[in-house]
């Protein structure tokens, strides 16, 4: 076999590994939002997705390892939807609303309706915390381009940076969550402090 021959064979190999993860991910997320975490299991797991528990414990370590990959891949959907949606949005007013609507009201809609949805989608476990962290990160780095478009920064009157006040937002709305009693007045809120941060 030649050396060419080797490496496609490789690339082809972890193109299955990384489709039959993608798969795992999918169907291990619709068993974690219907039973939750804790009630769970790697057998459980490895049935839903149609596998094995050795093949299962081959593309993940533990069921922490698996929440965990479920977590990352909603941001990474999320995070895609969000830059998509803005980049079809003329105003920097409109697309700080949508990318809140996507980021924190669909998710806490979500979260309402559904404990499992909650434990999921607010991921407080510990050893998610590092991915959490991340994915705050990731969103306020797409905030940041919109906010320096914003007539309030490129006008210099914004005290502070576009970094700052992107982090000031997305810390801001989380809290919002544990006082709204409903969707409708978490996009209010969120509406009153765009309102405040950078004006109309």
């Amino acid at each position: 076999m030649s050396s060419l021959d080797k490496k496609t064979k490789n690339v082809n190999s972890n193109d299955m590994d990384l489709n039959k993860k993608d798969a795992v991910l999918a169907a291990a997320r619709s068993t974690f939002l219907r039973y939750g975490y804790k009630r769970v299991t790697m057998k459980d797991l490895a049935e839903a997705a149609g596998i094995s528990r050795p093949a299962l414990y081959l593309a993940f370590s533990s069921k922490e390892e698996v929440f965990k990959g479920v977590y990352e891949h909603w941001l990474k959907e999320t995070l895609a939807e969000i830059e998509e949606r803005i980049a079809s949005l003329k105003t920097a007013d409109e697309k700080l609303r949508a990318a809140f609507e996507h980021w924190s009201v669909r998710p806490f809609e979500m979260m309402l309706a559904s404990s499992e949805a909650a434990e999921l989608l607010e991921c407080t476990f510990g050893f998610a915390q590092d991915s959490v962290k991340q994915g705050y990160r990731s969103f306020e780095k797409l905030l940041v381009p919109v906010l320096k478009s914003h007539v309030m920064f490129q006008t210099s009157k914004m005290k502070i940076s576009a970094e700052k006040t992107a982090h000031v937002l997305s810390s801001a709305v989380r809290g919002f969550k544990s006082s709204a009693k409903d969707a409708a007045a978490l996009r209010s809120m969120i509406k009153d402090l765009l309102m405040l941060a950078v004006g109309d």
